[in-house]
């Protein structure tokens, strides 16, 4: 009886023991598999959300253009520089200049003189393919 209960006891320990170092090791695993990126980013990935996309040209009314800065995974790349290039009669406001972990930064446009507008959008000295086009009336 003894000597069952012994073995019994051993298998139960090698396998607790298995099953701990399993999920400890998935763990670790799966923590650095979609780790936010600092560096590399992809122009072509990365893209622009205009709203609304028609606004007064009164100097009050704000179009918000939202920049996502994607790597080629489609992971948000953070600490990047994001700025829009000066356009005639646009007044830009950057509310959040610098990629958060998303990826994401965040400019208010105004315009005294109606018209559309096609705003470039560069991260550190890389212009983005994508334009923003805004509309004021």
């Amino acid at each position: 009886m003894n000597r069952k209960f012994f073995y019994v006891l051993m298998v139960l320990v090698v396998l607790i023991s298995f099953s701990g170092f399993f999920w400890f090791y998935e763990t670790q695993y799966m923590v650095g598999r979609a780790d936010v990126s600092r560096y590399s980013f992809s122009a072509d990935n990365s893209y622009i959300f205009v709203s609304p996309l028609q606004a007064k040209a009164n100097g009050q009314e704000k179009i918000r253009i939202t920049v996502f800065i994607l790597n080629n995974q489609g992971l948000g790349v953070m600490g990047k520089k994001v700025t829009l290039e000066p356009v005639p009669h646009l007044s830009i406001e950057a509310i959040q200049g610098l990629s958060d972990n998303l990826g994401k930064s965040v400019f208010d446009v105004t315009a005294n003189q109606a018209g559309e507008y096609y705003v470039s959008v560069k991260v550190e000295d890389t212009s983005l393919n994508q334009k923003a086009h805004v509309s004021f009336n």
